[in-house]
Parts: structure tokens; sequence; C-alpha cells
């Protein structure tokens, strides 16, 4: 298992989950400091995400548990979006 790639996809994951949720409101013309934040925030993280992972020759990667704790999280947030769109 490639320990890089996991973490960075999860962030990545976590980010467009985070722009995802804003996206509505803005769309909606409901225009909003937080939703702004939210949504450039979350096109932050996958670039920020996405850019570590394609150029850094050894990717910043932490420990075990804190890996785990990003990959669930990506996880439960992905099913959250996910079941708020039902």
């Amino acid at each position: 298992m490639n320990r890089a790639l996991l973490y960075h996809a999860s962030i990545a994951v976590c980010g467009f989950v985070l722009a995802a949720v804003s996206v509505p409101s803005l769309v909606a013309d409901e225009v909003s400091v937080s939703g702004v934040l939210m949504a450039v925030g979350g096109v932050g993280m996958v670039l920020a995400s996405l850019y570590e992972q394609l150029t850094a020759e050894n990717p910043a990667v932490p420990e075990t548990p804190g890996l785990v704790l990003v990959t669930v999280s990506a996880a439960v947030a992905l099913v959250a979006w996910a079941m708020s769109l039902l």
C-alpha cells in the first residue's frame, strides 16, 4: 500500500467534499463569507494535495494513527455528503 498516495487522496477527498457542500448555496446566489471560504479552502486542499503528491520525491505522511484518522475522516465525509444529496 502506498501510504503517501492514500494520505493525499484522503486529503483531496476531504477538500472535494468541503467545496461540494458550499456549491449549492453559491449557485443559488446565497453568497456568504462562510460559503466562499469553504469553496476556496476545499479547492485549495485538493490542489495542494495533488501538487505535493506529484512533485515531491518523498511526500510527507504522518505516522499510522494519523494516517488512519485522515482516511476514516475522508470516508465519513464522503458518505455524509452522499447521504445529504438523497
